[in-house]
């Protein structure tokens, strides 16, 4: 069955705006096309034709996309609504936020849409379940290699999925979020693994020349010399009686007169390429702005050191993440009713040691910047019933006991 058959629900479509006043050899434009050719007089140059399967076999490359997604991954998402100058959680979390597909879990779910923004540039999704203002509840994503030819048609983005051409949500069923390289005049995104290609590929290619050099014996592991001319059969009989003698043994080989044996010795440093290497992984981490140590990698030259965890954590997430959770805020957002919107609870990610966390707790009350209930339920403690723990900052009156103190 192909996939457009599995769509479960189908949203009422508004009306697309008019064409541009454009004639009408641009009134499309063949976005695939567009990029290839970007990509092409860019003059990058890669050894080895790198596409998202094999930039994932680049350990520096994988470790990145895996630690971004799984950070975005793991993030609380809070639903919020604007009640004048306020915002106050939402008391029923949205499906589209609580199980945005029957497929996966909704952490699953996220974590596909950052691996997809990260690696292909764009998320894509079908809608398959809208509510009564035909907004999704519901969309079970694809996997951006299967969205093909996407284009821009009478002023419409639109793309191929398994062979059935569809337009981008609202006017169509395609959901679409695009990563960070988007260009002026594109709603889609240019591929992080095709801007990356010369750096991912001289990886690939330093990786697999090594894994030949040994594995495939592309040097002989010494040479037999002799003082005398040898025609071709007996270099190989003396090839063979050597082997015979030293494989799967540590005797020592006899050699008979006026033959000398010379191992061939390599330097383990040139052999494995460790510089080539660790260079690589530098720059695949400046590529993806993930901090080394979060991969596991040391560099060389002046190390970048922080005061505490929690300013590392700050720095990663505001130059590493936040441009991503922001994009992914701002999609879900328009998908929900007004004045309902979608943040990523930022201070989960950057929960300091008790003390520390105890006493920004404390500061906050006093300035009477949260509730003792807001600061109760960061601990996953029970709210106090008291009204009074709802209003910012320390009341007056001692707290109420709840069943855990008691």
């Amino acid at each position: 069955m192909s996939v457009t058959r599995r769509i479960a629900h189908r949203i009422a479509r508004p009306s697309p705006p008019p064409p541009p006043a454009d004639d009408e050899a641009r009134s499309t434009i063949n976005m695939s096309r567009y990029a290839q050719l970007w990509a092409g007089s860019s003059g990058i140059y890669s050894p080895v034709s790198v596409g998202v399967s094999n930039a994932l076999s680049h350990a520096a490359s994988s470790a990145c996309i895996d630690v971004l997604s799984s950070s975005i991954a793991t993030l609380p998402v809070d639903v919020m609504r604007m009640q004048g100058d306020a915002r106050l959680p939402v008391a029923n979390t949205p499906p589209l936020i609580a199980s945005p597909s029957v497929m996966v879990e909704s952490d699953v779910w996220m974590q596909q849409v950052a691996t997809s923004m990260l690696t292909d540039g764009n998320g894509f999704g079908f809608v398959t379940a809208t509510d009564a203002a035909t907004r999704p509840t519901s969309i079970d994503l694809l996997d951006p290699e299967l969205v093909t030819d996407r284009r821009i048609t009478d002023g419409i983005p639109n793309a191929l999925v398994g062979g059935d051409r569809h337009q981008l949500f609202p006017w169509g069923d395609l959901w679409h979020i695009p990563g960070k390289f988007v260009r002026a005049g594109s709603p889609f995104a240019d591929s992080p693994v095709r801007r990356a290609a010369a750096t991912i590929g001289a990886a690939i290619a330093a990786r697999d020349f090594g894994s030949r050099f040994f594995g495939d014996g592309g040097h002989p592991g010494g040479i037999i010399t002799s003082d005398a001319n040898l025609t071709a059969e007996q270099a190989a009989a003396i090839k063979q009686a050597f082997l015979n003698a030293v494989n799967g043994t540590r005797e020592p080989a006899v050699l008979g007169s006026g033959l000398t044996y010379s191992p061939l010795m390599v330097d383990p440093n040139d052999s494995q390429f460790l510089d080539l290497m660790r260079f690589a992984v530098e720059e695949a981490c400046r590529f993806w702005r993930v901090p080394p140590s979060m991969v596991y990698a040391a560099t060389s030259g002046v190390s970048v050191t922080y005061a505490n965890v929690a300013q590392a954590d700050l720095h990663y997430l505001k130059h590493s993440l936040e441009v991503l959770l922001t994009r992914i805020e701002r999609a879900l957002t328009r998908l929900l009713p007004p004045p309902q919107f979608v943040r990523f609870n930022r201070n989960a990610f950057l929960r300091a040691d008790p003390a520390a966390r105890w006493e920004i707790y404390d500061l906050r009350l006093r300035n009477r910047s949260t509730t003792v209930n807001e600061v109760r339920a960061l601990e996953d403690e029970r709210p106090f019933d008291d009204d009074a723990f709802d209003v910012p900052g320390i009341p007056t009156d001692d707290p109420p006991a709840t069943e855990e103190d008691q």
